[in-house]
């Protein structure tokens, strides 16, 4: 049976977990019952509030600082949010940009589904999330418990807080310059993604479907001297910063999404810490797969470290999946004569497609992923075979080394 994995833009996902260095985060299913198809409107709660205009609005401000009472943080009021996505992007700065804080408190009366507030709190709960974040305590409450939808963060203030590197410019712009040159000589003229061909040009080709083209938005975080738990809060404030910014812009201006880290070019394993244990399942807390693909990128990629036989999210096909799929199209071509290469040249191959200059996340639209697998489609018998691409990538950079 075939995988089916469509290859878009500049590297299509699959949405699916599975093990990896850090684990998949998985939520319990909850069951609602008692609920009616259509709720009845409720006047009070928080979003209905907030829409009855601006009086109404700093009442309910007012009655979430007396129930909270936290005296160690500041609430920060954010009614204007209402995607989740938008809500992880101010959680993940106050986080960044702790400081000397003790705790920070967010609230979003808007949110359209708030219960995705409490599933990235229970993620910031984890092990994993404190550890790397440097995380002392996370509480949620939701409406009718509180009069509104809040996070309460505390941080823990046994680990002293970094200083900025004084000149970062040089890194920044050479950083950007690198991956521009990646995009055009490596990505664009081995042809790796059918859709991108520069940092100018991508969703190439999309037209019949509704697809403009646009350019690839290269975002450079800058430097620190920081601890790698600062640094983990950086990455994954620059990477919700990013979907944000993907998000409020229109296709034609940027199609995807590059966020480079130069402070993880020698990191591989933590790199993918924290990818794998906060950025993904952050992702799947928030619903963001709805509109969002991702993939890691690295200087030493390497698919045998991340210990995966599956398709995960972010992460290249397994070498042995892209082994089984050389031999399937072998098979498939009638002689048995189809161009196959050794097993370790096909690893190495399949590995370089993920390397960068940088320590990168793509980020992706995923209205354009739908688009792309619509395209092929109405291809019709041109259509190329299914899970040929990582084939046919593998062997084009092993004849070109």
């Amino acid at each position: 049976m075939h995988h089916q994995v469509h290859f878009a833009l500049i590297f299509a996902i699959s949405i699916f977990a599975g093990g990896s260095i850090t684990e998949a985060f998985q939520f319990p299913k909850i069951k609602f019952v008692g609920l009616s198809p259509a709720e009845k409107y409720d006047e009070n709660e928080p979003k209905n509030r907030v829409k009855k205009g601006l009086e109404e609005t700093a009442l309910l401000q007012q009655s979430l600082e007396k129930h909270c009472n936290k005296n160690d943080a500041l609430i920060r009021w954010e009614p204007q949010i209402t995607e989740s996505y938008e809500a992880a992007q101010v959680i993940f700065q106050e986080v960044a940009q702790s400081g000397n804080k003790r705790g920070c408190l967010v609230s979003f009366p808007s949110l359209t589904r708030p219960a995705d507030l409490d599933k990235l709190s229970t993620v910031l709960q984890s092990s994993k999330c404190k550890q790397l974040l440097r995380l002392d305590s996370v509480e949620c409450e939701l409406y009718p418990s509180s009069p509104a939808p809040y996070i309460y963060i505390k941080f823990d203030r046994s680990v002293a807080g970094d200083a900025m590197v004084d000149d970062h410019s040089d890194v920044t712009e050479n950083a950007a310059s690198a991956t521009k040159g990646w995009l055009k000589e490596f990505l664009g003229k081995y042809r790796l993604c059918p859709y991108t061909s520069s940092a100018s040009r991508a969703a190439v080709g999309l037209a019949s479907v509704g697809v403009p083209v646009g350019g690839v938005h290269i975002q450079v975080t800058e430097p620190t001297t920081s601890s790698s738990a600062t640094k983990a809060a950086r990455i994954v404030d620059a990477f919700w910063t990013e979907v944000v910014t993907l998000m409020q812009s229109s296709q034609d201006e940027w199609a995807t999404s590059l966020v480079v880290f130069p402070e993880y070019d020698d990191e591989f394993e933590s790199f993918v810490e924290v990818c794998d244990g906060i950025i993904e399942p952050t992702v799947v807390a928030t619903q963001a797969t709805e509109v969002i693909g991702r993939a890691w990128f690295h200087p030493y990629y390497d698919a045998d470290l991340v210990g995966h036989t599956d398709v995960i999210a972010g992460h290249a096909v397994p070498h042995k999946m892209v082994e089984g799929f050389m031999n399937s199209l072998n098979l498939e071509s009638g002689s048995g004569k189809g161009e196959t290469i050794e097993f370790e040249e096909l690893a190495a191959s399949n590995n370089l497609v993920r390397h960068t200059p940088h320590a990168t996340i793509n980020i992706l639209r995923r209205s354009q992923l739908k688009a792309a697998a619509e395209y092929e489609k109405e291809l019709g018998a041109k259509r190329p075979k299914p899970n040929s691409i990582y084939v046919r990538n593998a062997i084009r950079l092993s004849n070109h080394k």
